[in-house]
């Protein structure tokens, strides 16, 4: 990542080869396409995502980055993981309960969901980063509570005690559309 003029930041993601990259950067499939639909995905549903400002492609061959996703950074944060460790651990889990509720409810799957991942300012308002969607009802009912099981047991384990873990998981089940339609935890 490289912080620019203007507070903007370009975010490179290599290469996948000479004509993959040809491939990948004619039908939009490159990593940073795909991480700038996912932020205006969550941002439609009113989350907050640094604010994507496009993709730059590479000419394939020639180096070795595909594309870059280009971005405004977020002054004033700190990753959810130090951020939980302050005074506002109560309303940061509360906003992550209700975010995640919001995308499962909308058809939006986060790919990578562990707290380093989430930005936190300072009155505990949460920044997607790093984002990578999935999309569709079928696809966030069936994999949803296993990337928030995954968050807990392997990216981010220890930070929730036995009883903030099961109140987190209340949370979200209580702010979900049709609780019952998604697989179990």
């Amino acid at each position: 990542m490289v912080l620019m003029e203007d507070d903007q930041v370009a975010k490179a993601f290599p290469s996948k080869g000479y004509l993959l990259g040809w491939m990948r950067i004619l039908f939009k499939k490159t990593k940073a396409h795909k991480q700038d639909r996912s932020m205006r995905s969550l941002i439609k549903v009113g989350l907050m995502t640094p604010e994507p400002l496009g993709v730059l492609s590479f000419y394939p061959g020639t180096g070795p980055f595909e594309a870059a996703l280009l971005y405004r950074y977020v002054h004033d944060v700190e990753d959810v993981s130090e951020a939980l460790k302050g005074p506002l651990r109560a309303t940061i889990l509360k906003n992550l309960e209700r975010e995640l509720a919001v995308m499962a409810n909308h058809g939006i799957l986060f790919v990578d969901f562990h707290f380093r991942n989430v930005m936190s300012d300072r009155e505990g308002n949460l920044y997607w980063i790093d984002v990578e969607v999935k999309e569709g009802m079928s696809v966030v009912r069936k994999s949803f509570w296993s990337r928030v099981v995954r968050m807990n047991e392997e990216c981010d384990p220890g930070v929730l005690s036995a009883d903030e873990w099961q109140s987190f998981q209340d949370g979200i089940r209580s702010q979900l559309n049709e609780p019952e339609r998604f697989l179990p935890a």
